[in-house]
């Protein structure tokens, strides 16, 4: 019996050819179980051709379609977060963000946001009051995911960066080397190869310098783009709408900043030349909600051309002032256009990963596909290099790259970010790293004043009075060790508040009198 195959899609890495194949009765699986592989309504994208459309981190799905994170497919719509929390949109493109591929490696999410793991998309909440979840020990008998080299489940991932890989053999953690990972030196975990200018590399991820390529077996500067003489690659040329000449200063480009929150206004497909923008009901926003320092820095008659995210300034866009132009004609700030998006329609239909989706803020509705300064989504851009992200203990080179792993606040304590002490994301002095974060907390009980530390000076994280040394009690309120002594009845603990008439804030706290004294004491029953 003879099947005919057909090849779905076609990825060319390292001038290496590869293909993804199903047979007619797996294509048609696919369409019969699209509730399966595009959840909440969705069907899978087929081609003119009769073939799926695939996709992954290096090639979005066209058009409006979107990329399911899990299975590499692409569909006509998808669920992206759990009800009541919304979904981060790219505020360029208009489309999710993605922050897991296949249940492997978890990128950051935008400010604000948290990564569902459960569909592989960046999501918010929006008007629902998260409640920290208690601070509690991770224990080493959880369990681990499969090593490089080791066999695995796709749905579960791999650890250490690698990625669940097969083939007709079985699947088998691999590092993706399309991605630009290699093997690191213990052999069994995956590492990012960053390549400078001139130097050897297999795929453009591997190219640490912003605007850069790995062309002919080296790193280096995309078209439109040159060396700087720092290592980096900087614009040739700066493109303004109607041959406008960018604002400059004895020679020098005058950069800006511009508010994210704006940027997305402009960018949005519902924006018009009126400046309204409804992002919802019971919503109404215009030009004029921003003040002239939210709009962006740049003086009467210029805007502010956004080209990449601030890593120095969370929600913010940096750029390049340009004038206010007149004949309405598409043109990427920096760089050239991909060969895809072209006069008369430009247009980014068929848009790239390396590239982005530019539409200028005012004076255009027409879009066109421009180079990205950085190509991974791990990366961020600081001074014309690209740096992947870090987080608490991993390797760095500057502070723009450490980035906490969830951003909380409550009344106990004052959080800090992180900053790269000696090639290391540390927290800063007098602040300690306790459940993803950098935390400077106080005790609201025993002594007050600062918790106690271990001896790498890391708080000590408890969940009753039991856990901590003698002398010392365990804080309810922030689930950390305290210097002193609980004056409340076995069995309870302080809970910090005092009694007025009798009564206690905290539900479920007595009151009562301390064992030495008058004072009378808030109690509450240590679970």
């Amino acid at each position: 019996i003879f099947r005919k195959y057909f090849c779905n899609h076609s990825i060319s890495f390292s001038s290496s050819f590869r293909c993804i194949c199903y047979s007619n009765p797996f294509t048609e699986a696919f369409l019969g179980n699209s509730e399966y592989y595009c959840p909440d309504g969705g069907a899978v994208v087929v081609g003119y051709d009769g073939k799926l459309l695939s996709c992954d981190l290096l090639r979005q799905c066209s058009g409006e379609h979107i990329c399911n994170p899990q299975y590499g497919v692409c569909c006509t719509k998808i669920r992206t977060c759990q009800r009541p929390a919304k979904t981060m949109l790219n505020a360029v493109t208009r489309k999710p963000i993605l922050c897991q591929y296949k249940l492997g490696l978890m990128m950051p999410c935008p400010e604000g946001g948290f990564c569902e793991t459960k569909t592989g998309f960046c999501c918010k909440s929006q008007g629902v009051d998260v409640t920290p979840t208690p601070l509690v020990l991770h224990h080493s008998s959880a369990k681990s995911r499969p090593w490089r080299g080791q066999p695995c489940v796709v749905r579960e991932g791999c650890e250490g960066q690698a990625a669940c890989m097969c083939d007709s053999r079985g699947c088998q953690c691999e590092c993706p080397s399309e991605l630009g990972y290699t093997i690191a030196t213990d052999g069994k975990t995956c590492e990012r190869v960053r390549r400078r200018l001139k130097e050897k590399c297999k795929t453009d991820m591997e190219c640490s310098s912003a605007f850069s390529e790995c062309s002919t077996g080296g790193c280096r500067c995309r078209k439109g783009f040159q060396r700087d003489g720092k290592g980096g690659c900087k614009p040739i040329s700066y493109h303004c709408v109607n041959n406008g000449q960018p604002l400059d200063v004895a020679g020098d480009i005058v950069m800006c900043s511009m508010k994210a929150s704006l940027a997305k206004l402009f960018f949005s497909k519902k924006f018009n030349r009126s400046f309204h923008f409804y992002p919802g009901p019971g919503s109404n926003y215009s030009l004029s909600d921003w003040t002239p320092i939210e709009q962006d820095d740049c003086p009467d008659e210029y805007y502010c051309v956004p080209l990449f995210d601030d890593a120095t300034r969370p929600g913010s866009y940096q750029g390049f002032c340009c004038p206010s132009p007149g004949e309405m004609k598409p043109v990427c700030p920096v760089g050239e256009p991909h060969e895809t998006s072209s006069p008369p329609s430009f247009g980014c239909k068929d848009c790239p990963l390396e590239y982005y989706c530019h539409r200028d803020a005012i004076f255009t509705e027409k879009s066109i596909c421009c180079p990205k300064p950085c190509i991974s989504l791990e990366d961020i851009y600081h001074d014309g290099q690209c740096y992947p992200t870090a987080f608490y203990g991993d390797s760095c080179h500057i502070s723009a790259q450490c980035s906490p792993m969830r951003n909380s606040t409550d009344e106990y304590s004052e959080n800090s970010p992180l900053d790269c002490v000696k090639g290391v994301c540390a927290c800063r002095t007098g602040y300690s790293h306790i459940n993803g974060e950098c935390k400077r907390m106080m005790c609201t009980v025993g002594f007050r004043g600062e918790p106690s530390v271990d001896r790498n000076n890391q708080l000590i994280v408890c969940a009753r009075s039991g856990d901590c040394s003698q002398g010392q009690i365990c804080d309810p309120n922030t689930h950390v060790c305290c210097k002193g002594n609980n004056r409340c009845p076995k069995g309870y603990v302080e809970t910090g508040e005092f009694c007025e008439n009798d009564n206690c804030d905290r539900p479920g706290a007595l009151c009562f009198r301390a064992k030495s004294g008058k004072t009378k004491l808030c109690c509450a029953v240590e679970k």
